[in-house]
């Protein structure tokens, strides 16, 4: 086993804030005021519109910075990065990752969904793959036995019978 030469820290300080969303009038602000709580302990007691506790790890360099959003439903992490991920998303039933501008979504059974922008690409806890866009709705099963394409005015099917192609 090869350790690499030099270990590059990708944070370097991590710090507990709540972003507090509107004013005592409960105006929204354009800014949320960021508040240290003492002792690092926070508690919420606001809609995660109104209040939100979150953690901002100082990178190296300003553009490396994350941040971790704790909302109660779901923790968000976010990034400026203008490449990779940008952001994160942990549901109870799901994570979804941003990168490079397309989601990335697995889900609970371990079935994943791509959507970039006009197509959505999903993978199927079976193997299968279902593609679907504009131009066309494209399936393969997950054994390989089954290939379909179905356009607007074509469909096309490899099956374990042979092939079948027809207009509609």
């Amino acid at each position: 086993m090869t350790l690499p030469a030099k270990v590059h820290a990708i944070w370097e300080s991590a710090e507990l804030l709540i972003a507090f969303h509107k004013n005592k009038k409960r105006q929204k602000r354009d800014e949320p005021f960021l508040w240290r709580p003492k002792e690092a302990f926070a508690r919420l007691l606001a809609k995660p519109e109104d209040q939100e506790a979150f953690v901002m790890l100082k990178g190296v360099d300003d553009v490396e910075d994350v941040q971790i959003k704790l909302h109660p439903d779901k923790v968000v992490v976010r990034r400026d990065q203008p490449l990779g991920w940008s952001g994160i998303v942990i549901e109870e039933h799901s994570v979804r990752v941003l990168v490079d501008n397309d989601w990335i979504e697995i889900k609970h059974d371990g079935s994943v969904v791509v959507s970039r922008d006009m197509e959505t690409t999903y993978l199927e806890g079976d193997g299968s793959i279902i593609k679907i866009n504009p131009d066309a709705e494209i399936m393969v099963s997950g054994d390989g036995r089954r290939m379909s394409r179905r356009t607007d005015d074509q469909i096309d099917a490899f099956t374990e019978d042979g092939f079948v192609s027809r207009k509609k």
